[in-house]
């Protein structure tokens, strides 16, 4: 399998962790989706998988919340959201959380942690009120190829509706090609000539 023919199937986490398996690539239950199709990904272009970018603490033990805390054991609780969001309210009041900040600071984290840096709930709060003061939307989320093209689907196409946009999903889904709205406007365009 080439790169291209991966890139251009759409692959529901099952069939990754079943392709996965079959070219001895280690899943654990924590691995998400966009790391998945990375090792993936990796492994067709080298042959090997490089996991230490997948940051996983050694600790059980919760962090404290508090701004001068180093970041060790981040949990995507309930508890932790209500403290950065408290914290980034007394800073900047009246700030709105974006759509995808979460995903994206969750990102930056593990960046951050697995390669060694030592950061503070401080340094993290800085970090989110800098993506939600981002100008425009924020980049898509990688691995939700079915969200990003249901959401680009309904920007994009004058007064469509969900239906319309589930239509052309799976219509997109079964074309081997890349997995988003440009392309399956590109290749429907293509055959209305």
């Amino acid at each position: 399998m080439t790169i291209q023919e991966f890139e251009n199937k759409y692959w529901y986490m099952s069939e990754l962790k079943t392709l996965a398996k079959s070219l001895k690539i280690p899943v654990d239950s924590k691995t998400r989706k966009d790391q998945l199709e990375e090792m993936i990904i990796q492994f067709l272009e080298t042959g090997t998988v490089n996991k230490t970018n997948c940051y996983r603490s050694k600790s059980r033990n919760r962090d404290i919340l508090n701004s001068h805390t180093y970041v060790e054991n981040f949990s995507n609780k309930k508890e932790t959201w209500e403290f950065i969001h408290s914290e980034m309210d007394k800073r900047v009041p009246g700030l709105q959380p974006k759509s995808g900040a979460k995903y994206w600071l969750n990102r930056w984290i593990e960046n951050k942690l697995s390669d060694g840096e030592k950061i503070t709930y401080n340094d993290a709060i800085c970090e989110y009120i800098r993506l939600n003061k981002t100008e425009g939307k924020l980049p898509q989320i990688p691995s939700c190829k079915f969200n990003n093209f249901i959401s680009d689907y309904l920007a994009n196409e004058k007064n469509a509706t969900r239906k319309e946009a589930l239509y052309a999903w799976n219509e997109l889904k079964d074309m081997k090609v890349k997995k988003d709205y440009i392309t399956w406007k590109k290749s429907t365009t293509l055959t209305q000539r």
